[in-house]
């Protein structure tokens, strides 16, 4: 199920925020200040090219984005525990309710989670001791209807405070669909609503809060990417097909489609967005304690309860002809998911040690996940349709069912060596454990209903261990050295089995290292490194297409290595004027990258050999400026991200030209109480693709010649969108 999506912006810094960012917790001061860039935020991490309701943009590391995203958490827990079928943004959005946004770079995420990236801490407002709010209403020039609101304040003289909350999102995405079977708002229906009521309490040793917060969210949507077709050129650029405009018009043929029952092995009618949506309750229990003696006592836990579907359609390819689209639609029915996930630490600030010893205890159970796919041909046209005939019922299927648990204890400590030394330390170390079943595709027999197949039992542990060392060595007053080094394990999931063969699961690892130098001034702040990291074992669903159009979903197994080098800067050259600028240069290849792919439609096989070959969807030269001026009561900002030429297929015979992403904004706050603001996605309405082409992973050179002026379909970025909003607050 996993398609690689793009990876975007290197982020080491502190910058701009987002204009949907609420208000920021901020930290103290370090001892050893090394750099405004290297002390961590959430840079412009809201502003995302690719999707509108997705949440962060995914955040640049030199290795493949995971198909979920930026990993997400909202008060210091993950949003969900694994974003299969249950993608973060289905329950949780940025809100009114949300008063507080951190970005945590690998190591942080590697020791706090044992998760790979980095990833975006949320924090929602529990209650506050005056009476107080926000609300939000928020548009684009295409139509889309947004509102949040947050109300909260004290109930009794003794503490008991409340905060209440709402979100409802209804977008109809960039273009307007000529269909009466396509609902207008295709693109996100969500609704969230969120209470939460905190005690705060004294006691003969501290002071201490109780909080109870729930979130109920109700999500679907039916572009989880998007796609259009143009005309394909050798030089990376692709140009409109007449009649079709990328970003404008529709290339979704049908919302009501049949599959065949997995359970029953009869045809049955589905819709896209009422039969796969997103349903799920959400309760936290937040306690936190602050002893006199400096002692910090704190836990968060949280049962999560969902049913929640997946629809995914997947271009697989056009005829040469040009007049029909290959279309594969991963369906996977509404899914109950629970979760129960808990966090335990102690900490303390002594003497030159400030240190943190936490405990996770994690268990997911996911209930007889089932995909019923369709394969069929649509036309390659605006408003498309579905050819008649062309539909191959029963030929996807997936399953799988079962629990995962994880255990882990995990220790942190900032240590002032010295007035000119500091070191962050890290460690993890993790139980998991896999139970449950899965359908391999050898024991399937035919003519009888797919669930009734023959369960092969999934029985699997492993221990997971993550290590950081970060070091700030201050020569002088204004220059430095500054050095990091990463371990992390990560071992499989139930959604391995899905795709119904025994994948043999190793533990991956990722090493990664980093050294530089900083300086400081008072009109600059300047971070210059050399990275490294590299992934082994990686696995991933590769839908192959053969010469002949047939179409396979193979599990492929290889590895990943990046050297890159960043230069980032903070600028402040005159008063209220700040300026960021990033440049990173990388060389991410696929490493043991071999196998061969069986079409069992047609009884082809293929060999394929992608070692040394540039990673797919990733630049080799990253590019960031963000400009900000406050004048008075008018804050305008920019942010201009350049990504340089990307392979859009494994072999890389076939390769996007460079392409900017370009936001700028207003703020103006019109009263203390009442701002306004106006912004812009892609300035520069570029209309070029991005990420992959459909079915082109296995074209030689010689093929890729012969692509002048092709037909392809692909994703793309979002079209110029003009964007409004208008907060007020009291």
């Amino acid at each position: 199920m996993k398609t690689i999506l793009k990876n975007i912006g290197l982020i080491v810094a502190l910058a701009l925020l987002s204009a949907n960012v609420n208000a920021q917790n901020k930290e103290a001061n370090d001892s050893i200040k090394a750099s405004k860039a290297e002390q961590g935020g959430d840079r412009n991490v809201m502003l995302n090219a690719a999707s509108a309701n997705a949440g962060p943009r995914n955040v640049n590391i030199g290795l493949p984005a995971s198909v979920g995203g930026t990993t997400v958490l909202e008060n210091d827990l993950p949003v969900v525990y694994f974003f299969w079928p249950e993608m973060p943004f289905k329950s949780w959005r940025m809100d009114a309710m949300t008063n507080g946004v951190k970005l945590l770079d690998l190591g942080q995420t590697a020791i706090n989670i044992g998760d790979v990236g980095f990833s975006v801490g949320t924090y929602n407002n529990l209650g506050t001791d005056k009476f107080g709010g926000n609300i939000g209403l928020n548009s684009n020039h295409f139509g889309l209807l947004n509102g949040t609101a947050n109300f909260s304040g004290p109930i009794t003289k003794r503490g008991l405070k409340f905060s209440v909350g709402a979100f409802v999102n209804y977008d109809p995405g960039t273009y307007k669909v000529k269909s009466n079977n396509i609902d207008r708002y295709f693109s996100d229906q969500t609704q969230l609503y969120k209470v939460a009521l905190t005690q705060d309490y004294k006691f003969d040793g501290g002071t201490g809060s109780i909080s109870a917060f729930y979130k109920y969210a109700n999500s679907k949507s039916m572009a989880m990417q998007q796609y259009a077709p143009y005309k394909y050129h050798l030089d990376g650029s692709v140009s409109e097909l007449d009649g079709f405009k990328i970003g404008s018009d529709n290339y979704i043929a049908t919302q009501k489609f049949k599959v065949r029952d997995a359970r029953t092995g009869e045809l049955a009618e589905r819709d896209a967005l009422d039969d796969y949506g997103s349903e799920s309750n959400t309760v936290d229990l937040i306690w936190k304690n602050k002893l006199n003696n400096g002692l910090n006592i704190n836990f968060v836990g949280r049962y999560h309860d969902a049913k929640s579907g997946m629809y995914l359609p997947i271009m697989t390819g056009i005829s040469e002809d040009g007049m029909s689209q290959g279309v594969m639609a991963l369906a996977s029915r509404k899914t109950p998911i629970r979760s129960l996930t808990t966090l335990f630490e102690v900490g303390k600030k002594s003497g030159n040690h400030d240190w943190r010893i936490g405990f996770n205890q994690w268990n997911y159970n996911i209930d007889k996940f089932t995909t019923e796919g369709v394969l069929y041909n649509q036309t390659v046209e605006a408003n498309p349709q579905v050819i008649s005939g062309s539909e191959i019922y029963g030929a996807i299927n997936e399953y799988h069912d079962g629990s995962e648990n994880k255990t882990a204890l995990f220790l942190t400590d900032k240590w002032d060596i010295a007035n000119i030394l500091t070191l962050n330390l890290g460690a993890r170390f993790e139980y998991q454990n896999l139970r449950g079943n899965y359908i391999n595709n050898k024991d399937i027999v035919a003519d009888i209903p797919y669930l009734s197949n023959k369960k092969t039992n999934i029985d699997k542990d492993w221990f997971n261990k993550a290590f950081m060392l970060s070091a700030v060595y201050k020569m002088t007053k204004n220059f430095g050295l500054l050095g990091e080094a990463t371990y992390n394990e990560q071992a499989g999931h139930l959604e391995n089995y899905s795709a119904g063969n025994e994948p043999n699961i190793k533990k991956s690892k990722i090493p990664g290292a980093g050294f530089g130098v900083f300086f400081n001034h008072s009109l600059f702040s300047l971070v210059s490194k050399a990275t490294y990291i590299k992934r082994d074992e990686y696995r991933s669903t590769v839908n192959f297409s053969s010469a002949s159009g047939a179409v396979e979903r193979a599990l492929a197994s290889y590895d990943i290595e990046t050297i890159g080098w960043t230069t980032d800067v903070m600028a402040t050259p005159f008063k209220n004027f700040n300026l960021h600028l990033l440049l990173t240069l990388q060389a991410p290849k696929y490493k043991n990258y071999t196998g061969t792919v069986h079409f069992g439609s047609t009884g082809e096989s293929v060999d394929y050999n992608f070692n040394d070959n540039t990673v797919t969807g990733v630049s080799k030269v990253l590019i960031e400026i963000d400009p900000s001026y406050q004048w008075r009561n008018l804050r305008v900002w920019a942010s201009a991200r350049y990504f340089s030429k990307e392979y859009a297929n494994l072999t890389n015979s076939l390769f996007f030209k460079g392409r900017w992403e370009t936001f700028a904004g207003v703020n103006y706050n019109i009263s203390k109480n009442l701002e306004l603001n106006v912004s812009a996605v892609n300035l520069l309405n570029q209309r070029g693709a991005q990420g992959t082409i459909s079915g082109a992973d296995l074209y030689t050179e010689d093929e890729a010649k012969n692509m002048e002026g092709r037909i392809l379909s692909g994703t793309y970025i979002r079209p110029f969108t003009m964007e409004f909003g208008l907060k007020y607050k009291f």
